[in-house]
């Protein structure tokens, strides 16, 4: 089944799913509490629980935003809830958990993340990456699709603070120069100030904290890059770091060949 699910493409936005738990269950989503869901889970698009009075009467509701969720309704045994399936071991952020109807109903709101506890993980920099019609989503879902041995996993961020304090984080520092764990940026961030060196600026801060993980910068204008890096790295800074505008290369780095 896994090999099926990963030929769709992933879903980027809101899903929600109803479930009826135990109040020992409950106590487990607390805000701020990471929680990983071990089994396939389904949910539907969208911000509204299903109509369906087996689903509506039950005493949770998650309201999810998804990331690698993938969309099923063609295959589905209730095709008019346009089905997302969550792959086991999916791992959620719970930023809110509010109780009403005299303590009887919960809902609960989530954020899918990747943490890079897989065997093999890409931490990737792009400042329109949460953007559902990003181009560059294809080349994440050809990895899930073609390494199905390695089970690539990505680490979206989308500006080089955030990417950073990833790295800090205890989960990043255990994929500190490890070789099954890379970065690919992007030059150019409209959110950061300035936006036209954002990569290069990651990239030595990346090598400030110690990883040095391979880097990679995928860019439309390589000679821009290039110089740029030249100016704002030192040798050592740049060692470890390609540039380039071709996918097959972008596609070759992410599958860790």
């Amino acid at each position: 089944m896994k090999q099926t699910l990963s030929h769709i493409p992933y879903y980027w936005g809101y899903v929600t799913r109803a479930c009826q738990l135990k109040d020992d269950e409950l106590q487990l989503y607390t805000t701020g509490a990471l929680i990983t869901w071990i089994q396939f889970s389904s949910s539907k698009k969208g911000k509204k629980v299903a109509t369906n009075a087996d689903f509506a009467g039950r005493n949770t509701f998650f309201k999810i935003y998804s990331l690698t969720g993938r969309p099923i309704q063609q295959f589905s045994n209730y095709p008019e809830e346009d089905e997302v399936l969550f792959l086991p071991h999916s791992t959620f952020l719970i930023f809110k958990h509010t109780i009403s109807h005299h303590g009887t109903q919960h809902t609960i709101y989530m954020r899918q993340v990747e943490l890079g506890l897989s065997a093999w993980s890409v931490l990737w920099v792009d400042d329109n990456i949460f953007n559902s019609k990003w181009e560059n989503k294809t080349h994440m879902e050809y990895a899930a699709a073609k390494e199905l041995n390695k089970n690539v996993h990505f680490i979206p961020k989308s500006s080089t603070e955030n990417a950073l304090s990833f790295l800090r984080s205890p989960f990043g520092q255990i994929l500190k120069n490890r070789d099954t764990f890379r970065i690919v940026t992007d030059m150019h961030r409209d959110n950061e100030q300035p936006p036209h060196n954002a990569g290069a600026r990651l990239i030595k801060q990346i090598r400030q904290v110690g990883f040095r993980n391979p880097c990679f910068v995928f860019t439309m204008h390589k000679d821009v890059c290039d110089q740029i890096l030249k100016n704002e790295l030192s040798e050592r800074e740049r060692k470890y770091t390609t540039v380039s505008t071709g996918t097959n290369d972008l596609r070759k780095f992410v599958n860790f060949e």
